[in-house]
C-alpha cells in the first residue's frame, strides 16, 4: 500500500475521511430536532395539566373553607370575624378546629385571601361569610352561577 492511500485509509484499514462521520452528524441533528419540536408540543399541554390541578385544589380549599364558616356558625349562630377564628375556638371547655391551617391560594400561592363580610343593615360587618380567591386569570373551569375568574368563584 502506497504512503497517499495510507494517508486515505486508517491503519485498520477503514476510511476516515468518509461520509459516515457526516451520516451520524446528521442523525445526531436530526434527533435534536425531534427533541425539541416534542418539547414544544408537551409544553403547552403540561402548562393546561398544571392548571387544571390548580383550579382542583383552589375549589377544593374553597370548601373546605365554606364547611369550616358554616360548622363556626353553627356552633357559634354568628360569623367568624377573622380566619384565624376557623384555627382554634377556646370558647368551649374543648378546644375545637375548623380548619387545620389557613391555606394559602394555590393561584396567588399566597395566604392573602379575599373576605366577604356579612354586613347588617347598619353597615357593620358581623363576620366572614365568604373566602375568595384574589387572582383575576379566568379559568379552565365553568361553574354554574359563577363568573369565569378565579376570584369569582
Amino acid at each position: 500500500m502506497s504512503t497517499a492511500a495510507a494517508s486515505r485509509w486508517g491503519s485498520t484499514g477503514s476510511r476516515t475521511g468518509s461520509g459516515e462521520a457526516g451520516i451520524l452528524y446528521l442523525a445526531l441533528l436530526f434527533s435534536i430536532v425531534l427533541i425539541g419540536i416534542a418539547t414544544a408540543v408537551a409544553a403547552p399541554v403540561w402548562r393546561t395539566l398544571v392548571q387544571r390541578e390548580k383550579e382542583a385544589e383552589l375549589l377544593f380549599r374553597l370548601n373546605e373553607f365554606d364547611r369550616a364558616i358554616s360548622a363556626y356558625q353553627a356552633v357559634h349562630k354568628r360569623f367568624p370575624q377573622k380566619l384565624e377564628d376557623l384555627l382554634e375556638d377556646k370558647t368551649q371547655l374543648a378546644t375545637r378546629r375548623y380548619l387545620r391551617r389557613i391555606y394559602p391560594d394555590p393561584m396567588t400561592g399566597k395566604a392573602d385571601w379575599v373576605l366577604e363580610y356579612q354586613v347588617d343593615r347598619a353597615g357593620v360587618a358581623s363576620g366572614i361569610k365568604d373566602v375568595r380567591s384574589r387572582s383575576t386569570d379566568v379559568g379552565f373551569k365553568r361553574i354554574r352561577g359563577k363568573g369565569e375568574r378565579y376570584r369569582d368563584w
